[in-house]
């Protein structure tokens, strides 16, 4: 059965019983996973296994298939909650010699299972959220670059430029999303919906401004790369939120 291990890798346990061989021979084993059909997709490749086959005798081996986060996220959105059907196709191929064998195999996964091993992996597992594309002009192609930018300046380790680069963004953001004022006095329950949007914006681009260490208050802010990758987070979201027609 397939589980998704730590450090995002899926594991088959596999049985070979070879027959017709006249002496041990080493065997490469090649593997691969897909959706099952009807939605057949190749998901996955597993390293390459290397096995010696004695004759009639049973032989085990584990194939491990290394998953990135995206595609455990299309598992996630393929499987829709319900039990998760894949398809394992196994190769061999002997040295030596053109002798091959190939089989398919269809494995379902109850739901319960899958879950439970995906809670398994904790905070290495998580949502990605896409930034939009840019548009041929205006705020939203200069939201999408100064994101691009913000992520860049993370991997480049640099979350306080990364989090100026994200604060850009949300200026360009307001300045289309047509979000009403909002007051510290306004009864927060009679707030309208695109009220609470602008207090969402505040919230975050008061805390991104704190990148910029420009007071007293901020000076000494220090940010972590998972806050720096939160506020790029909640600036992308900001950007799908607003219309496109705003943009």
């Amino acid at each position: 059965m397939p589980l998704p291990a730590p450090k995002t890798a899926m594991v088959f346990a596999a049985e070979l019983l070879p027959s017709g061989l006249e002496h041990n021979l080493l065997c490469e084993v090649e593997a691969e996973v897909y959706i099952a059909p009807p939605n057949w997709r190749w998901i996955t490749t597993a390293k390459l296994t290397r096995v010696r086959l004695t004759n009639h005798n049973h032989t085990s081996l584990r194939l491990a298939f290394p998953l990135t986060n995206q595609q455990l996220l299309g598992l996630e959105e393929h499987r829709a909650g319900q039990d998760l059907l894949l398809e394992l196709h196994i190769s061999g191929f002997f040295q030596f010699n053109l002798l091959s064998a190939e089989s398919r195999e269809q494995i379902q996964v109850p739901a319960s299972v899958w879950q439970d091993e995906l809670e398994r992996l904790g905070t290495s597992f998580g949502f990605a959220l896409s930034i939009p594309l840019s548009a041929p002009n205006g705020a939203r192609r200069d939201a999408a670059a100064y994101l691009r930018n913000a992520r860049r300046l993370l991997h480049d380790g640099e979350p306080d430029k990364a989090i100026g680069s994200a604060r850009q963004a949300m200026e360009r953001i307001l300045a289309v999303a047509d979000w009403p004022q909002i007051s510290k006095n306004d009864d927060l329950h009679q707030r309208s919906q695109a009220q609470r949007w602008r207090a969402i914006y505040k919230a975050a681009f008061d805390q991104a401004s704190g990148a910029e260490h420009a007071d007293e208050v901020t000076k000494d802010f220090s940010y972590t790369p998972g806050e720096a990758e939160a506020l790029i987070g909640i600036a992308a979201s900001l950007l799908r939120a607003v219309p496109t027609s705003g943009m």
